[in-house]
């Protein structure tokens, strides 16, 4: 009996040998990020990418809106929180009574273009147009100098960082107009505006020059008097496109290890600045690069 026990540790510790050597040698650092929709794909392929260089790393990556992810960072169960929006006081609050501390790395910048139909004929706007459509006090196109069609519009769900930083940052904390369309993310919008002849939204703007060819993409000026800019990479980068913001990731405290070596190279120049620039976010200058990084344990 006791031979055969033996035996049985014996195959045993050949089967987990052979699954360490299969697997590198090593056990994976599995790391979680969920979070904005605006940066689903960047995140995607920043997990693509990261594993051809460190494969002692397994990452998970899933949208669902910059506050699902904020809360399931601060519920633990996630590592990293993807966050077009900046995480609020009360959020903040809530993950300290958790014992969970948030540490806020800007990883890029974006743009919020502003699209309509390619039927629209009007080729500018201003922020107090804008808060006029989106809260329900201008409803035609005509009252923007266009044609005599009803305004549909579109917008993201409540959960994102986008309809949240819009909200502030545009409408000056407005409520949105009742009947508003909203929608997951950026590709539904530039869906649903292409192919509504009347038709408004709000996407990024990496997304809108993509889809350039199926859509009009107005000028924006922040005041009555300001000269209009076109949402560009561009304008965006030089901060003259009066609706940009930072992107963010969040992770509780000060990120060490794996997580540590993985956030160091979303903020490398070589590595996930340059995803980013790819697919068309403005990359961090390098002294922003510099205080981010101090953040790292």
């Amino acid at each position: 009996m006791k031979g055969e026990t033996k035996l049985v540790i014996i195959i045993v510790v050949i089967l987990l040998l052979a699954i360490f050597f299969a697997s590198g040698g090593s056990t994976r650092t599995k790391i979680k990020q969920k979070g904005s929709d605006t940066m689903l794909e960047l995140a995607q392929i920043w997990a693509e990418e990261y594993v051809k260089v460190n494969d002692n790393v397994t990452l998970s990556v899933s949208g669902g809106g910059s506050g699902t992810g904020i809360a399931q960072m601060i519920n633990g169960q996630i590592d990293i929180a993807d966050a077009s929006r900046p995480i609020k006081k009360h959020e903040i609050a809530i993950a300290q009574s958790q014992g969970i501390f948030p540490v806020e790395f800007r990883i890029c910048l974006d743009g919020i273009a502003i699209i309509t139909s390619k039927n629209i004929d009007v080729s500018e706007i201003s922020f107090d147009q804008l808060q006029g459509i989106y809260n329900g006090t201008i409803k035609n196109w005509n009252e923007l100098g266009g044609s005599n069609l009803k305004i549909t519009v579109y917008g993201r769900q409540s959960n994102s960082g986008t309809y949240v930083f819009f909200q502030e940052h545009v409408l000056n904390d407005d409520d949105y107009r009742t009947d508003m369309q909203p929608l997951n993310g950026n590709s539904q919008i530039v869906d649903a505006v292409a192919g509504d002849n009347d038709g408004i939204g709000y996407v990024g703007v990496a997304y809108a020059e993509n889809r350039a060819s199926e859509l009009n993409i107005l000028k924006v000026k922040e005041g009555e008097n300001a000269q209009p800019i076109l949402p560009t990479i561009e304008n965006v980068a030089t901060e003259d496109y009066p609706i940009s913001r930072y992107l963010y990731i969040y992770t509780n405290s000060n990120p060490i290890g794996e997580l540590a070596r993985y956030v160091r190279w979303i903020l490398d120049e070589d590595g996930g600045q340059k995803v980013a620039e790819n697919l068309g976010f403005i990359p961090l200058p390098q002294y922003i690069i510099e205080e981010e990084l101090e953040k790292i344990s």
